[in-house]
């Protein structure tokens, strides 16, 4: 039963989207599959929309309030309409108090959260097709039309970000808004297998994989980021004399987690003094703590203690040291400054390997990775 499941992710990426025949109260959700680029790190997804066969490719954004791309390049699709200042789509628009701009047509700040910058767009209206080969479907999205100054940052042949986030107009949102059903989101990141869908771990990958799952509070965050808490983090088994609860904050775009200034200094020497199989070598960038060890050396495992102790979020091996060659691995979480968004930013090599359900209409976030073992299953770090 649970081999299935790598044959059931494998079999995401022969199409676009998978659903029922139509948007309607019965909907599985979507699935788009999503691969790792090896140039920037970036996570891409691909959609069709409007009346042309070509997909767009975008870059994968959790934290996005809203899907865009650059409606210039390429084909036109006549289908697409731009949305009136006054409607009811350019109310949901709106992100956290900013207020857009409602003349003839919505115009509002659109954001490339990957680089921090933004630039004025339009807000637009078009046809979203998804669907097996055989069970082919459409449904009304709103996004946003951007300049092409706002693809600066992003991968080779990327036409902007798919927005993930709470807002009421990301893709998630306005998905579940047409089914009725409540907001899910299932996340799998992976170099080149992993899913984005709108439905829930069950629909995706069986009940077996969503009863595998740990569970842990959102919380709110800002722009419609996803949040959870962390109260302690442990090196080795050792809890770090770090002050808690610190707010995390997780993120596609942001390639390796950062940490604030002074709790990454508490963790980097706690690391350090752990790591007693591996000598310390100069930093190699972005990173400022590398080693030098045989590749049989497993390295100190990070975990991060949530609502209570009993529940515990691991980050080891490829989660956590990255190779840069010559025989050196760096610790994959850096310092993030004194004054970050987030106390902590759980970056993508962190999350790769993890299965992620976001219970938005519970608020409850579901984690368990991915095992290497021969039954392929979903199982959370046993404690």
């Amino acid at each position: 039963m649970a081999s299935c499941l790598n044959l059931l992710v494998f079999s995401f990426l022969s199409i676009l989207l998978i659903s029922n025949s139509q948007i309607s109260d019965s909907v599985n959700g979507v699935v788009f599959p999503v691969t790792r680029d090896v140039h920037t790190g970036q996570y891409i997804a691909q959609i069709l929309i409007g009346d042309s066969p070509e997909p767009v490719k975008l870059v994968v954004d959790l934290s996005g309030s809203l899907l865009w791309f650059d409606c210039s390049s390429g084909h036109v699709s006549s289908s697409r309409s731009l949305v009136s200042g006054s409607s009811s789509g350019c109310l949901k628009a709106k992100v956290g108090d900013e207020r857009v701009s409602r003349n003839a047509e919505c115009d509002l700040l659109v954001r490339n959260g990957d680089v921090g910058i933004a630039a004025r767009g339009e807000l637009a209206r078009d046809v979203l097709s998804f669907g097996s080969v055989s069970s082919p479907g459409t449904a009304d999205i709103l996004f946003a039309c951007a300049p092409p100054s706002l693809l600066r940052g992003l991968s080779s042949g990327a036409q902007g970000l798919m927005g993930l986030g709470k807002a009421q107009i990301s893709l998630p949102s306005q998905l579940a808004a047409q089914t009725n059903e409540r907001r899910r989101l299932t996340l799998y990141l992976s170099p080149s297998n992993g899913v984005v869908s709108t439905s829930s771990v069950e629909d995706v990958f069986g009940v077996a994989a969503s009863k595998s799952l740990a569970y842990t509070p959102l919380s709110s965050g800002s722009s419609g980021s996803y949040v959870i808490n962390v109260k302690s983090i442990r090196v080795y088994g050792k809890r770090l004399s770090v002050d808690g609860p610190l707010s995390v904050e997780l993120s596609t775009v942001v390639p390796y987690t950062t940490l604030e200034s002074s709790v990454y200094t508490v963790l980097a020497e706690a690391y350090t003094k752990a790591a007693t199989n591996a000598k310390s070598v100069s930093p190699v960038a972005p990173f400022s703590l590398c080693f030098t060890s045989s590749s049989e050396v497993d390295f100190p495992a990070v975990d991060l203690s949530l609502q209570s102790e009993m529940v515990r979020w691991r980050i080891q091996g490829r989660n956590l040291m990255v190779d840069v060659g010559g025989g050196v691995r760096c610790l994959g979480i850096v310092d993030g400054g004194s004054n970050p968004v987030s106390p902590i930013i759980m970056g993508g090599l962190q999350l790769e390997g993890f299965v992620l359900d976001f219970d938005l209409g519970n608020s409850m976030l579901g984690f368990g990775q991915r095992t290497r073992s021969t039954s392929e299953s979903l199982q959370p770090e046993s404690l």
